[in-house]
């Protein structure tokens, strides 16, 4: 376990980057961190609370995880996913909605969840899980609504949001980038902390863990922690903003052989608006960092 955290340390403190990392085996109870306790801009990782919250609701008997909600224009969102491109009357399943939200990061279906289980109400679950360092004040809108200074109250078009964005890039000293529980944030302690809570039944029914473990297995984005790890070994949600790249989920080595992480980093290089060379480069260099962080977990960690 000292030669993995060595390692990351080393691999971290030579990057140049503002990071923050966090392990835990989950069977074994062992856990590293590098700066774990800090607050750091989730992204959309806060999509992995929502998803605990939603299931809660669901066993409480508030709806069903088959219950369909109508895509309105009001809940059209910029950004990553797919809905945003698609015409209103869609009736997805709210685990259609979780799934996209998952695994395509899409804004659109985060907002509608979080319209129906209140961002209020993640927060409130957090707590009731032990973890004091999970804050999801906002979804995908009041983020971008922070980040171009747009008005926090009264409605914001699909078309403002695209000509904020085209305009000009997020600046690093919105709202959007506050390291408190004003916006979403969490420490990769407490982030990793709910990943094991998942596996081990803690954070829902054992069905409804196991439901959302299998939605994070068919994550897209495989190109951070799990980039040169087995295929299918990773359940996992990243999330990126402007600077941002962060990642958390599950590495399964074997039966009883589980690992929960989360990574935060953040790049300040102010890039070139619309540079995309630059900005290839600066992913593939970072993302690059993150696969060897895993690489690391999965050669050593816990073993």
């Amino acid at each position: 376990m000292a030669d993995a955290l060595a390692e990351i340390t080393a691999l971290l403190g030579g990057s140049g980057l503002d990071s923050g990392f966090a392990a835990l085996h989950v069977q074994k109870g062992s856990a590293i961190a590098v700066n774990g306790d800090e607050l750091f801009p989730t992204a959309s990782t806060f999509k992995v609370p929502v998803m605990v919250e939603v299931y809660a609701q669901a066993r409480e008997g508030r709806f069903k995880i088959s219950d369909r909600i109508e895509f309105q224009e009001v809940h059209r969102v910029i950004g990553s996913g797919v809905i945003q491109a698609l015409g209103v009357g869609l009736n997805p399943t709210i685990r259609d909605l979780m799934m996209l939200m998952i695994i395509v990061s899409d804004n659109t279906a985060t907002d509608i969840l979080c319209d129906l289980v209140g961002t209020a109400e993640v927060t409130a679950r957090m707590r009731a899980l032990g973890l004091a360092n999970i804050h999801v004040p906002a979804a995908c809108h009041g983020l971008f609504r922070r980040a171009w200074s747009l008005p926090l109250e009264g409605p914001v078009s699909y078309g403002d949001f695209k000509a904020a964005s085209k305009a000009a890039p997020m600046p690093f000293a919105s709202g959007a980038y506050s390291r408190d529980g004003s916006n979403n944030t969490a420490s990769a302690r407490d982030l990793a902390a709910l990943l094991a809570m998942i596996q081990r039944n803690e954070a829902g029914t054992p069905e409804d863990c196991a439901d959302m473990i299998a939605i994070m297995e068919y994550q897209h984005y495989q190109n951070r922690v799990p980039r040169f790890l087995p295929t299918g070994s990773v359940a996992n949600k990243t999330g990126s903003l402007r600077g941002l790249r962060n990642d958390t989920g599950l590495i399964r080595r074997g039966p009883g052989d589980t690992i929960a992480f989360a990574m935060f980093t953040f790049d300040p290089t102010e890039l070139p608006h619309g540079n995309s060379r630059q900005l290839v480069e600066a992913n593939v260099r970072i993302e690059t960092l993150m696969g060897e962080v895993g690489q690391v977990l999965w050669d050593s960690f816990g073993r």
